[in-house]
């Protein structure tokens, strides 16, 4: 015969205390739960902080739906390019960024010639772009790179080198576009004076190309977060190794005023070599210290 305890402290004292052991073992499954919780809430502050400062990249969203190319977007494309690390962006051949790193490589032993002021035969040109260019208005810009400039592909534009031998580059199409998110923000920045190089003079041997670099200031202003978001997404190497004309820059890194230069390749009858007007063939803003 069984016999059921009438002990207070029998049945009830067992379930109590298994009651005390669940808890105890599930108190840090609550607690990571509740971590869980709170960082779940914060992601919306989070993901509106990156929202106010996108990096749309130009090289990955060419004729891209909106929303297309924000920060996030940028963050899973790093993830696949970063595992591609060891691929080289190659530069077309017959593009003004292949013809800049071969010019730089190859520069003359006399040197630049300095000058404040443009007054050489190509200057015109670059005084007409300039005008509208110094302006800092996207739209303006855009419109100097529309009126005054040749690109052989629609892929390709400025090309803002952020060290010696790597770049992002502006398509000249979206010039407006991807200035009207940059500057205002300030992720990056620049202005240019009155002394000029020529680096290269143009001759038959170098299919009358010239090579004008400005001397000027800019600041970048990302933060290890989004630079480095933008390193591995959008920044390519030049195709050889090249370096940027003047160019000594090891790393890419924030800084405030720093040493900079715009360089202007200009051929002689545009990319067609017809005629006897100067063209800007090639457009490049290069971070120099």
């Amino acid at each position: 015969q069984v016999v059921l305890s009438r002990d207070p402290c029998g049945l009830s004292c067992d379930l109590s205390q298994t009651l005390k052991v669940l808890t105890a073992s599930a108190m840090p499954f609550v607690l990571l739960l509740r971590s869980v919780a709170i960082v779940a809430a914060m992601m919306p502050a989070v993901c509106a902080s990156f929202d106010e400062a996108p990096l749309p990249a130009d090289d990955e969203c060419l004729g891209a739906a909106d929303g297309a190319c924000s920060l996030s977007a940028l963050q899973h494309r790093a993830a696949v390019q970063h595992s591609r690390a060891s691929d080289v962006h190659e530069a077309a051949p017959d593009s003004p960024l292949a013809a800049l790193s071969a010019i730089a490589a190859a520069a003359s032993s006399a040197g630049p010639v300095d000058m404040v002021g443009c007054s050489w035969a190509w200057c015109g040109v670059v005084n007409s772009f300039n005008a509208l260019f110094d302006t800092n208005d996207p739209a303006k810009m855009q419109e100097a790179v529309n009126r005054y400039s040749q690109w052989p592909r629609e892929d390709m534009g400025i090309a803002v080198a952020v060290t010696k031998d790597h770049y992002y580059e502006m398509y000249h199409g979206n010039v407006q576009a991807k200035l009207s998110e940059y500057l205002p923000k300030g992720l990056f920045s620049w202005s240019f004076g009155e002394k000029y190089k020529v680096f290269q003079e143009p001759t038959p041997e170098n299919g009358m190309q010239a090579v004008l670099l400005r001397e000027g200031k800019m600041t970048l202003s990302m933060g290890w977060f989004q630079r480095n978001m933008f390193w591995h997404a959008v920044v390519k190497a030049t195709a050889h190794g090249e370096t940027f004309p003047e160019d000594t820059v090891e790393d890419f890194d924030d800084c405030k005023n720093c040493g900079a230069a715009l360089s202007y390749t200009l051929k002689k009858g545009g990319l067609s070599g017809a005629g006897e007007d100067w063209v800007i063939v090639g457009l490049a803003v290069v971070k120099l210290a």
